[in-house]
Parts: C-alpha cells; structure tokens; sequence
C-alpha cells in the first residue's frame, strides 16, 4: 500500500493539493451538481494517474535525486510493467467519467492526457526539453482542468476568471522552475535537460521570479475585477507565500515546506470563489 501512495504522489499534502486543483474551476462557477462532480471526480484521476507515469518514466532520474529515491524503489517494487497498466487504467477510467458528462469534458481531460503523455514520454519527453516542461506541467495541472471543470459548471466566457486561471498557471510554472533547482544534479545525470540543468541556476532562478510575477499581477488583477481588492489581496498573499520557502535547498524540505505553504494558497484560492459569495 505504501508502494501505491508513493507513486500516486498522494502523501500529505499533495492529496488536498491535487483536490483543489481539480475542483478549483467549478468553485469559479460556484455550481456542484452530479455532472461536475464527475468531471473533477475525472481531473483528479487524470492528475494521481499521470504521477504513476511519471514514477514509470523518472526511475533513472529519481534514483539518482536523493528526495525521490523513495518513488523510484516503490516503482521497482510493483513493476516497471504494472505501473505502466496501472497509469493507463486510470487514465482511461479518467476520460470514461468525462465522456459520461459530454463530449467537451472528454475532450478537455484527453488533452491533459495528451499532455500528460508528452511531458513523460520518448521521443517527445518535454521534462527535458527546456522551458517546454514547466509549462506544459502549468498548462496539464493548472489551466486545463480549471477551464474543463468551468464549463462543465456552466461557467461564462469572464475576462476576470481567465486572467485568475492564466495567472494561476503562470504561477505554477514560476513554481515549477524553482522547485527544479534542487534536482539539477539528478537531472543532468539522467539527460533530463531542465532549464537549470541547460542555462544554470540563476538563469531558472530569474526566470522563475519573472513568471512569478507576472502570475501574481494576472492573478490579482482577476481577484480585483471580480470579489474586489480584499479578496484579491488575500489571494495573492496566499499563493506569493511560498516564496518565503523558496531557496530551501533539497527536494524534501521543498516539499515539507515549500509546497505545504503553496498547498495552502491552492485552498484559499479555491475558498474564495465560495467566501465570497457569502
């Protein structure tokens, strides 16, 4: 059983991280019926499937990072082969809950897929392409079940909800490149080229601030634009409070304290669509 929550990343608080990701769109929409259940039921699969991918495609990468050896000695202790099945599985399990609920939110988890497939696999691997990797973990976490779930909750095209989403996804790929650093060492050695691993840390470094940045204006400004200055402040001290973690200098502290604080910004930022409407 420990073998399975280590691949499916579901060790605390990654599972209330992963919660709120899939369900943080319908919050925008504030509408929870049967069908948007579904459809974040169906984002939260897709999402622990891709990190049993993942687990299956970054063996070699994680036994030489020393955080993550635990995920590697997990995926030899199933099965290279049976954690492969088992990722492919839930993501058809993924699209199946989606297409019960229309073809539009079939559509949206099978882009993630697609997505999910691409960042993982050979020939294409975007974890080691670049500034290609960040992003499409931005794109396949963040933008694509927020707007897949929206709509499914009946949401309307709203200037201010896509500058929160872009925002948001802006954000987690600034995250994504400082929570990078750390595995540098790991990643050369496994040919994984990252942006820290191909231009050197403080390149990513100032490439994350400026992603960062920016996410947090887009976000604010959406806040603003849509609940008003309060919450927009809330929100923004919220999700910028992981920078207070970020120069930790190993994966483990990264995810004991980086991402608990960034964990934390994910929750009010999907309370405050609901706070708001009190």
């Amino acid at each position: 059983m420990s073998a399975l929550i280590s691949i499916h990343r579901l060790e605390h608080p990654l599972g209330v991280h992963y919660a709120c990701c899939a369900a943080w769109g319908a919050c925008y929409a504030t509408k929870f019926d049967l069908a948007v259940v579904l459809v974040v039921l169906a984002n939260f699969v897709v999402t622990v499937a891709a990190n049993v991918l993942n687990a299956y495609a970054d063996v070699r990468n994680d036994l030489a990072t020393a955080g993550k050896r635990r995920v590697a000695t997990a995926v030899l202790e199933i099965g290279g082969h049976r954690v492969l099945e088992l990722a492919i599985i839930e993501m058809t399990v993924a699209l199946a809950l989606a297409a019960a609920v229309s073809w539009r939110a079939a559509a949206g988890i099978g882009l993630i897929v697609l997505l999910y497939l691409a960042y993982n696999l050979e020939p294409v691997r975007l974890k080691r392409r670049g500034y290609a990797g960040p992003a499409a973990m931005g794109v396949a976490v963040w933008l694509l079940p927020s707007v897949t779930a929206y709509a499914a909750a009946g949401g309307h095209a709203n200037p201010a909800v896509w500058l929160v989403f872009t925002g948001v996804t802006a954000l987690a790929v600034g995250r994504g490149l400082w929570w990078a650093v750390p595995d540098r060492e790991g990643d050369a050695a496994a040919g994984s080229i990252t942006p820290a691993v191909r231009y050197g840390v403080r390149h990513a470094v100032n490439a994350a601030t400026q992603f960062t940045v920016a996410g947090l204006l887009l976000l604010g400004g959406g806040l603003w634009l849509r609940f008003g200055p309060l919450w927009a402040i809330v929100g923004v001290v919220a999700s910028g409070a992981f920078l207070l973690a970020r120069r930790l200098s190993t994966t483990r502290l990264m995810l004991r304290h980086g991402f608990s604080i960034a964990v934390g910004g994910t929750v009010v930022l999907a309370a405050i669509p609901l706070l708001a409407q009190l």
